[in-house]
């Protein structure tokens, strides 16, 4: 990800680089210093020449030095620049954001890089506490203060461990490889997270009412081919989560994923929430509709606060949540998809008036109960067309001459239902049987939303909420919103 990086002085000096490409040719600090420190028109933090991009920031501390980073690939220049800065932050924690002090301890910002970046120049770790941990020596402060975490207090020092005279800092325990990872390995719950690694959420957090909202959206992608077969189908799901609790909280769910399923751990917590507990969320139809028994998930991806090594193990999502709303994790399934329509088109070709001729059925597949809001079906037409004659049992439907297509809406289709369009095109004088012949018949896409449906079937099956600083009930809520992705139907 990233071959090279650069620390320059404000005056365009090289002061220190690091190399993980044996590609990249030494000459090519001159090429950033010339663009762009001695540019004063340059006011972008990336500069791209061929196949060499350069992300740079200016460091907030000391001598404004300037920090870069040399990539070679279609990098994620996000993630980059996420990187730079939490690299100005421990360079600034150890008072190396002065020319001077960067010359003479050269070899600890070589350190922090092969921790931060490791052998491939691939961001594994960037966050402060974790760094210093790992770091052969401890930093030390200026006489101006130490960095300050988000929260305002102080992340280098503790209350009980005063500095000394010297200006070194007495740190807390931190955790290394021997003791408890940060993930958790222990029976207490004290030993899964240090408060020194949550830094996404301050300390002191006190609410009046302790709320959890768990909203599990879904996006269903499939594409049906003209005989009506599945060609393709997948599920792009996330889970998001709006937290309103006090402390420092410890929440625990789990899910009806494959994997999971099989886990004592996680049927001992499910048997456990069952006995004290009639409903896990203030909504008592928390199930959704077609809930499979077990969903396979695959490429899932969390926010950093989620226990990656306590999934690993037993499939149980646990973390100590930041205050107010985030995304929590993304997945995708692939196998046992619930479709919540089925579109059959019938389009023939009328040779006699250079006529399409449309029969479409949309039918909803989804309990009775539900109701889908905002349908809409886009159905193509030929080029030629300047009008429809449409006749539809149900909705409204209209001919758009700048989409070439007509749009059938409804504002809210019950389940179980079905309804059907007839419409009739009408060409213009020169449309001729071929034109009409090789028109490519772009597929029919659908549009919807679906309230309590899960189309993949994953289904939240329990959700607690437990530490030491918790003393309200918590009021726990879910909503699964299932919509459509690419819902595309040939014909």
């Amino acid at each position: 990800m990233i071959s090279s990086v650069l620390v320059y002085s404000s005056r365009g000096e090289l002061v220190l680089n690091k190399f993980f490409k044996n590609s990249l040719k030494r000459s090519i600090s001159d090429i950033f210093r010339v663009q762009v420190i001695n540019n004063l028109d340059v006011r972008s933090p990336v500069l791209t020449l061929g196949s060499t991009t350069f992300h740079h920031i200016r460091s907030r501390h000391g001598d404004n030095l300037w920090l870069v980073t040399i990539t070679r690939s279609n990098a994620n220049s996000a993630a980059i620049w996420e990187f730079l800065y939490k690299l100005d932050a421990v360079m600034n924690a150890y008072r190396l954001d002065r020319e001077e002090a960067l010359k003479e301890e050269f070899m600890i910002v070589h350190e922090m890089l092969d921790i931060m970046l490791g052998g491939n120049g691939i961001p594994i770790d960037t966050e402060l506490n974790s760094v210093i941990a790992q770091m052969s020596v401890n930093p030390v402060r200026n006489m101006g203060g130490l960095l300050d975490s988000p929260d305002g207090n102080d992340v280098l020092s503790s209350s009980s461990s005063p500095t000394s005279s010297a200006g070194e800092l007495h740190f807390p325990k931190f955790l290394t490889k021997r003791s408890s990872s940060f993930l958790g390995q222990g029976d207490s719950t004290s030993d899964f997270y240090d408060n020194n690694k949550i830094t996404w959420r301050p300390k002191g957090i006190i609410h009046k009412k302790d709320e959890v909202f768990l909203y599990v959206n879904e996006r269903i992608n499939i594409l049906v081919s003209r005989d009506g077969s599945i060609l393709k189908s997948y599920v792009d799901g996330t889970i998001d989560i709006t937290t309103h609790l006090s402390g420092t909280p410890i929440c625990r769910f789990g899910l009806n994923d494959s994997l999971g399923m099989q886990s004592e751990d996680e049927k001992k917590w499910l048997a456990q929430q069952q006995r004290h507990s009639r409903s896990d969320f203030g909504n008592k139809n928390f199930i959704p509709k077609a809930a499979a028994g077990s969903v396979l998930l695959e490429d899932c991806k969390f926010h950093e606060c989620v226990s990656l090594d306590k999934f690993n193990r037993n499939h149980i999502i646990e973390f100590v949540p930041p205050d107010g709303s985030m995304e929590l994790m993304k997945y995708h399934v692939r196998d046992n998809i619930n479709l919540p329509f089925k579109v059959t088109p019938i389009v023939t070709h009328s040779t006699r008036d250079n006529e399409i001729d449309y029969r479409i059925t949309l039918k909803s597949l989804f309990p009775g109960k539900l109701s889908a809001k905002d349908v809409v079906l886009h159905i193509p037409v030929p080029p030629s067309t300047v009008d429809c004659k449409i006749s539809v049992s149900n909705g409204h439907c209209k001919f758009v001459p700048e989409e070439n297509a007509m749009i059938w809406r409804f504002n809210k289709y019950n389940g179980l239902t079905e309804n059907t369009l007839s419409a009739v095109t009408v060409s213009t004088s020169d449309t001729t049987q071929l034109n009409l012949q090789q028109w490519t018949r772009p597929p029919i896409s659908l549009e919807f939303e679906v309230m309590m449906f899960s189309n993949s079937g994953l289904v939240v099956r329990y959700f607690t909420i437990s530490g030491k600083d918790s003393k309200h009930r918590a009021v726990k809520w879910i909503k699964y919103i299932s919509k459509a992705g690419s819902y595309e139907v040939r014909y």
